[in-house]
């Protein structure tokens, strides 16, 4: 017989916290083991205008070196990867700060 298998889970990235109960079926008999693991913290994007909310948006799914090594963008472009990331992915940005966060992207990485 197959037993459920319920955790508390915490996980943090970048910065982020996220806390949850998981649940599965179990491969069998289950011990309550219990393994406990951390990943490594990340760096905050360099200090700036805009610096405030790039830390705060975009370090939720991503790390300031993977952004600062895509191909640098001009304004107009940074503003639609921006406004992908929410329309698709439902990165959780507020829509006024979407033109702060390009013009930010554009002083880290961005070309005229």
């Amino acid at each position: 017989m197959r037993a459920w298998v319920v955790a508390w889970v915490t996980i943090s990235f970048a910065g982020t916290v996220a806390t949850g109960i998981v649940a599965a079926k179990s491969p069998g008999n289950v011990a309550g083991n219990t393994t406990q693991f951390s990943l490594p913290t990340g760096s905050p994007f360099p200090q700036g205008p805009g610096s405030d909310l790039a830390n705060a948006h975009c370090l939720i799914c991503h790390s300031a070196g993977m952004v600062m090594r895509q191909p640098p963008l001009t304004f107009d472009d940074w503003k639609a990867e921006v406004i992908k990331m929410r329309a698709v992915y439902g990165a959780p940005l507020p829509p006024e700060s979407i033109e702060d966060i390009a013009r930010y992207l554009v002083t880290i990485n961005g070309k005229p």
